[in-house]
This record gives C-alpha cells, sequence and structure tokens, in this order.
C-alpha cells in the first residue's frame, strides 16, 4: 500500500508542476494564486506530501480547472 501511496503523490506532484509550467508560473505564482507557500507546493511537486481535499480543492481552482480534471488519469 505505502508504494501505491507514494506512486500517487509523486504522479499528483508531476501534475502540479505540468500545469504550473503550461501556465509559464514559477512556484512562486502558484504560491501567491494558490495562497500556499513555495516551499510547500515544492515539497507537494515532488511527491513529499499527501494533499488533503482542501489542498486539492484549492490548487485546481487556482487553475481554473475541476477536481476531477485535476485528478484525471491518476
Amino acid at each position: 500500500m505505502a508504494n501505491g501511496t507514494n506512486d500517487l503523490k509523486r504522479k499528483f506532484g508531476e501534475r502540479i508542476r505540468r500545469l504550473r509550467q503550461l501556465k509559464n508560473w514559477k512556484q512562486v505564482d502558484l504560491s501567491v494564486e494558490s495562497g500556499f507557500g513555495r516551499v510547500f507546493l515544492s515539497n507537494l511537486e515532488n511527491g513529499k506530501h499527501e494533499p488533503k481535499l482542501g489542498t486539492i480543492k484549492a490548487l485546481a481552482d487556482s487553475f481554473g480547472i475541476t477536481i476531477s480534471q485535476l485528478m484525471k488519469g491518476l
């Protein structure tokens, strides 16, 4: 189970990084948009944090997409 969770955290982080880069945002830009600290976002992108539902919702809102769109295929 731990490997599955770690894989999901890694994939989620990669998704956040890709979406951020598609908007040509630096982590500080996403930090301002989402209200999360840059270090937190860095750890999230690197699969070091398991995001809570509120975090997922706030990030989806920051990118202008739904939670379903953010999570699709993970």
